[in-house]
């Protein structure tokens, strides 16, 4: 098997390594197995980081685009 075919069958046939959720405005977007791996290890990886930060069971994280204040003119 070369090289290329390895590196293709280990993305097809990759397992998530967690359960990886996504969430849009409240719309569930499908992750398929590598981009939820990506997702998860990266953001375990951050967390890990953090001081007071031990055994990571769950991590609940949630972004919110501060909204627009609407200013008098």
């Amino acid at each position: 098997m070369s090289e290329e075919e390895r590196l293709v069958s280990c993305e097809v046939n990759q397992k998530p390594v967690a359960r990886t959720e996504l969430k849009v405005d409240g719309k569930e977007i499908e992750l398929n197995s590598f981009v939820q791996n990506f997702i998860c290890q990266t953001v375990i990886g951050m967390v890990k980081s953090l001081r007071g930060v031990d055994n990571i069971e769950t991590i609940d994280l949630k972004i919110s685009k501060k909204a627009k204040s609407s200013q008098a003119q």
